[in-house]
């Protein structure tokens, strides 16, 4: 993954915006930021309907651009940085709307954000993904990345989930419930975090099982390390990665989960402090 943006020479950044919404102003605002340090805005095709700005498919977005950003909530990061994964690209989060955990400012800061990144002033940061590998009735496997976590929960609303969690063909444990969150640090603040969970910081190589509503008291959330791979039984359930892309786990005969080798290239301002977001959005410690 990039560990390194050079920041003297960049000549193209990529733009991909919240889907279905018009942001066409902030749009021009950052193409008039970046002009000034001779930089060229290009746009993901879906961007912008009206805006006379170059544009292209995502993957050749991410060819073509020195790093991307993402321009609006953490579901626009979260999708992105899956997708930065497979070119090394470096994703910059500026938020349009609700303040989230992972973009860091608004356009209307945007302009003292690059004021800095182009004198080398900012940050990278790098937290892992989760790889999931479903293999199917024929043996054939897919892989999959998660940003913030695989949320396993039952098919049928009136059932009760019965998820069975092995390690190396040994039973590991056992969940009686709405359902079961494997969560990296990062989402370790999200959905985790409201089914009592644990806060994981960021860039530990770690990653966590919470139980949804476990019919059992003795069931709590545990960390476990990079390394740990478990594989997840569970008759009609769905597994759901990052919220977006649900697979029904009949569909597979088996389906593994750990932390990545992968993780992506997270640019910041430099004054960035994790805790300090924790207190401000959290009331954390508070």
């Amino acid at each position: 993954m990039q560990n390194k943006i050079d920041y003297k020479n960049i000549k193209k950044i990529g733009l991909v915006t919240r889907p279905n919404v018009s942001l066409d102003k902030e749009i021009l605002k950052l193409q008039s930021i970046l002009s000034i340090y001779k930089v060229e805005l290009v746009l993901f095709k879906e961007s912008s309907e009206i805006l006379d700005l170059p544009k292209y498919g995502l993957d050749d977005l991410f060819k073509i651009s020195d790093f991307v950003i993402s321009l609006g909530g953490d579901g626009t990061l979260i999708s992105l940085c899956r997708k930065a994964c497979e070119y090394d690209k470096a994703v910059l989060g500026i938020h349009a709307g609700h303040l989230g955990f992972l973009t860091d400012f608004k356009v209307d800061e945007a302009e003292n954000f690059f004021q800095a990144f182009f004198q080398g002033e900012f940050r990278i940061e790098k937290p892992y993904l989760l790889s999931v590998f479903l293999e199917d009735k024929q043996g054939k496997i897919l892989e999959k990345l998660a940003f913030n976590d695989v949320v396993i929960s039952k098919n049928n609303q009136a059932s009760m989930a019965h998820i069975e969690v092995f390690r190396k063909e040994k039973k590991f444990n056992e969940y009686f419930g709405d359902g079961l969150i494997v969560a990296t640090p990062a989402g370790s603040t999200a959905y985790n975090l409201s089914a009592n969970g644990p806060i994981v910081y960021t860039l530990a190589q770690a990653f966590i099982l919470t139980p949804v509503c476990s019919h059992s008291l003795t069931q709590r959330p545990i960390v476990l390390p990079k390394g740990f791979e478990i594989e997840i039984m569970a008759k009609d359930c769905i597994l759901c990665i990052d919220g977006q892309e649900n697979y029904k786990m009949n569909d597979f005969k088996s389906i593994k989960v750990g932390l990545s080798d992968k993780n992506v290239a997270l640019i910041h301002p430099k004054n960035r402090d994790y805790f300090q977001i924790l207190k401000e959005k959290l009331h954390w410690g508070n």
